[in-house]
């Protein structure tokens, strides 16, 4: 997995020579106090909260840097990247090239999928400083999520030879050089990552991974050689496919990334995506929606605690039109402010969860749909789409149980009994037999 790279963060104490009330303000109620509130809201998690302490800080003075970054961050937290952007922007027009606001402007561009836009922020940041370790991982990363990987190997070397004890650095070199087959130095990559950190559960994974994958390329070449000695003859479809020359391939197992906390002021997981992965689940719909569409399951049996809505919030029918345009930011920013408001629509909860994987933010997706869980428990529609971005971040056993708890209450659902399938084949690829359950549907 792409760990995102952790950054210095904001001091999340107020700081008192930028923010200084304008006179006829006290401190107690002017800037500084809506700046100290606004950065507790952020460690305690309540980002929308935060934004409103911030706006209310800029009312006082619009010109603060520290505000407008720590504004930024918060908007990105919710979601709303395009805000975030605008905030970040308005920083840099009171300070220019501020390595703290560039850094996060990279990040929230990062996440939006404008790589161009973002590798230009880290390269600002390296124009002014060439020895900012953690600037060339981030940089590597934003390479590495656009196919760019001979760049970003040499921005991972980079960042590795100014830093040597950066577990991150070590790890996303080693995903690099996966995909080179360099499976020998991936496997030296992630052992140098384990030497400084040994606790972090996904290096070892991946480590696993480029050692499975290195035994089977060796497996098949050693078959071919056998191959290759045998009579015409007595060559079978289980050996050597005739005139193909290539031996079948199993499907790839790929690594799934980690996401680190907001305060460390994440680049986003670059996800893999798993070469077996569950059908796909449902298109946002309003909880008023319950007609059922090809390849969707509607949004049905809602416990009494979710209400139905007299009327359908725009930002929920924005949100959906924007989703199904494919301009998933976007529905990101609708779906939060409609959570802004309604903060137990299980509905938005669900609908953001699947934006957010449908760019590869599958850590908040997981979480969005945990949140809709909380309200409505039972909802096999959030349970299912919860098992399916399990699956896709390679969690698969944690993705197993939720589709047998899905089937357990309806044996016959059909992306549940589909998730089990794909389970079942991820697990008898990678030998581990044991875990194999049959579908519960008859």
């Amino acid at each position: 997995m792409i760990f995102g790279k952790k950054k210095k963060v904001a001091d999340t104490k107020a700081k008192p020579p930028g923010d200084t009330p304008p006179k006829g303000e006290t401190i107690e109620g002017g800037a500084t106090m809506w700046i100290t509130k606004g950065n507790n809201l952020v460690e305690s998690s309540m980002y929308a909260e935060a934004i409103q302490c911030y706006d209310k800080a800029l009312e006082i003075n619009p010109i603060s840097v520290e505000v407008l970054n720590n504004r930024g961050l918060a908007l990105a937290r919710t979601g709303r990247l395009g805000d975030a952007v605008k905030s970040y922007d308005l920083a840099l027009v009171q300070k220019p090239g501020d390595p703290e606001v560039l850094y996060n402007k990279g990040i929230a561009l990062a996440q939006m999928g404008k790589a161009a836009d973002a590798l230009e922020c880290y390269d600002k940041l390296l124009a002014a400083d060439p020895a900012d370790a953690n600037t060339w991982c981030s940089k590597g990363d934003v390479l590495f999520e656009a196919g760019n990987y001979d760049q970003a190997l040499m921005a991972y070397d980079r960042s590795i030879q100014l830093n040597p004890k950066d577990e991150t650095a070590w790890n996303n070199r080693g995903m690099t050089l996966v995909k080179f087959n360099r499976y020998e130095e991936a496997i030296e990559s992630y052992d140098k990552a384990l030497e400084i950190n040994p606790r972090i559960e996904k290096i070892w994974s991946n480590k696993g991974l480029a050692i499975a994958k290195m035994n089977e390329k060796q497996d098949q070449v050693d078959l071919q050689k056998i191959a290759a000695t045998l009579p015409k003859e007595v060559k079978t479809d289980s050996q050597v496919k005739p005139g193909s020359g290539e031996l079948q391939k199993r499907e790839d197992v790929t690594e799934v990334p980690v996401i680190r906390s907001l305060m460390e002021k994440t680049i986003p997981g670059f996800e893999e995506q798993a070469a077996v992965k569950p059908e796909t689940v449902i298109t946002p719909v309003s909880m008023a929606d319950t007609s059922r569409k090809d390849g969707q399951e509607p949004l049905i049996n809602r416990p009494a605690a979710v209400q139905e809505p007299t009327s359908l919030d725009e930002n929920m029918v924005k949100g959906n039109q924007l989703y199904s345009a494919g301009k998933y930011e976007e529905a990101i920013e609708c779906y939060s402010k409609l959570l802004e408001k309604d903060i137990n629509n299980k509905t938005a909860w669900n609908n953001k969860g699947l934006a957010l994987g449908k760019i590869g933010r599958l850590f908040e997706a997981i979480g969005c749909y945990d949140k809709a869980l909380e309200i409505a428990p039972n909802d096999n529609v959030v349970i299912n789409n919860k098992a399916s971005a399990l699956f896709k971040k390679g969690l698969v056993s944690e993705a197993l149980e939720c589709f047998k708890i899905t089937l357990v209450r309806d044996p016959g659902n059909k992306t549940a009994n589909r998730g089990i399938e794909l389970c079942n084949k991820y697990f008898a690829n990678s030998g581990k037999k044991d875990s194999v359950v049959t579908s519960l549907s008859t």
